[in-house]
């Protein structure tokens, strides 16, 4: 496409020119650019200021004032020295053909955008293009439409509309540094808990870093001041109290302070609570395994209790004797045949390294064992018996049984009772048969002797 005038608005102008002249003999003066339809190039945001290293995008972005356009030809200078394009992106364009795709050249500082719009279109905010930057060195930075640039109008002959060619102006500041990284060659670990209230802490240095600002407290989130405390890369503190410590430090670079590290130190001087051990004479312990139990149990406020050790020191041996410890747990089984006179030493330790011992004399009760012992099989005996008579007699009162064994025996006695009644009757039937037998046979003894009789008689 060239730049061209429509004949139209020549036309006009000659018109407007040339006939009031004629009709009213008066000179007449009229700018044509203002009967040439005018557009705007902006870009979105206009200013702003972005970190160096960073990336910002920037819309390009086309008011066509009410009036149809459907030709573009946007040319661009921006910083080099400042500025670089990363991406020049087309998405959701109102250009519909690239007459060219879009350009950029970074070393010169520039980028185009050459296309067409078909059927035209009239907006106040239509997006040609998105340029991503990337903020290469702090400065001021220029971005600007090319005096060169054009807007075409949808008139059916291309003509050119004036255009309002948009600057935007950013700055491009420092990189803040980053959180400076804190060690500690006495608290290494920020999870573990350290018998020791005098941490040392180093940090490196950051190239271009000239000073730093740190705070130590018991608060997890603080931000150092904006003052430089120190230069140096360490710091040493003295005779911190138990509990948590925060150590806080921020980098000072290019006039721009960096974010805060947060180190956390974990102190915990104090021995486990006082705590008594106790011996348990349990039977089963005394008599069957020949051993004599002693329980132990103590707490510690910060760190908390890692393990226990005990040690054995017999009486008789030297004042100066030191037991050999071992790790045990509660309750600790002290062997009978070094009872006879021992000192058992229960030592807590906590998760920082703190000792806490505490002692008991340890003396079973031999004459009660030796009873025991000569009687266990007795004693066994007993014991069993009341176990089974115990639960025998729960589980017979509990379940009803004397009182089915007394409904049982009422119920035999009344079978039995049945069973009487029938046999004496089944007698009584017999001695009725019997007698009336013994009757009828009577009578007929009685007749035969009569019958007898008479024939003697005759």
């Amino acid at each position: 496409m060239t730049r061209r005038f429509s004949f139209v608005y020549l036309a006009l102008l000659v018109l407007v020119l040339l006939i009031p002249g004629v009709l009213f003999a008066a000179s007449v003066t009229v700018d044509a650019s203002t009967l040439v339809p005018n557009v705007a190039v902006s870009f979105s945001p206009r200013s702003g200021s972005f970190e160096e290293g960073s990336t910002f995008q920037v819309p390009i972005v086309l008011d066509t004032n009410g009036t149809s356009i459907n030709g573009i030809e946007v040319r661009l200078n921006f910083d080099a020295d400042r500025l670089s394009i990363v991406q020049a992106s087309t998405g959701q364009s109102i250009v519909g053909v690239w007459v060219e795709p879009p350009t950029y050249d970074n070393a010169r500082g520039t980028a185009s955008y050459v296309g067409v719009i078909p059927n035209g279109i009239v907006t106040d905010s239509g997006v040609i293009g998105t340029i991503t930057f990337r903020a290469k060195s702090t400065g001021g930075a220029v971005l600007s439409v090319r005096s060169d640039s054009n807007i075409l109008l949808n008139d059916g002959l291309g003509s050119p509309a004036t255009l309002e060619k948009g600057r935007a102006e950013y700055v491009i500041i420092a990189k803040a540094p980053g959180g400076a990284s804190v060690y500690s060659e006495t608290h290494p670990s920020q999870s573990t808990w350290y018998n020791n209230n005098s941490p040392v802490l180093a940090w490196e240095v950051e190239q271009g870093v000239t000073g730093f600002s740190y705070v130590l407290d018991n608060k997890p989130n603080t931000i150092p001041g904006n003052a430089v405390t120190d230069t140096g890369t360490t710091k040493g503190f003295e005779n911190l109290a138990d509990g948590l410590w925060y150590f806080h430090i921020k980098a000072y670079k290019n006039g721009v302070w960096g974010g805060t590290t947060h180190f956390l130190i974990r102190i915990d001087t104090t021995p486990p609570a006082r705590f008594k051990p106790e011996v348990n004479y349990v039977v089963a312990a005394v008599v069957l395994v020949n051993r004599t139990l002693v329980s132990f149990f103590t707490t510690d406020n910060l760190s908390g209790i890692d393990h226990y050790e005990v040690g054995v020191i017999d009486t008789s041996s030297a004042p100066t004797a030191s037991p050999v410890f071992v790790d045990a747990e509660s309750p600790f089984q002290v062997p009978s045949a070094s009872v006879s006179g021992v000192t058992v030493i229960v030592r807590a330790v906590d998760k920082a390294g703190n000792v806490r011992d505490e002692s008991i004399d340890v003396r079973p009760p031999n004459a009660i064992a030796q009873f025991l012992e000569s009687y266990l099989v007795w004693i066994l005996l007993l014991v069993l018996t009341l176990v089974v008579l115990f639960f025998g007699g729960r589980y017979i009162f509990g379940h009803h049984v004397f009182e089915n064994m007394i409904r049982a025996l009422q119920l035999v006695r009344r079978e039995e009772a049945k069973q009487e009644l029938k046999e004496i009757e089944q007698d009584l039937k017999e001695e009725k048969k019997t007698s009336e037998k013994n009757t009828l046979s009577g009578v007929l003894e009685k007749l035969k002797k009569f019958g007898d009789g008479k024939k003697k008689k005759h």
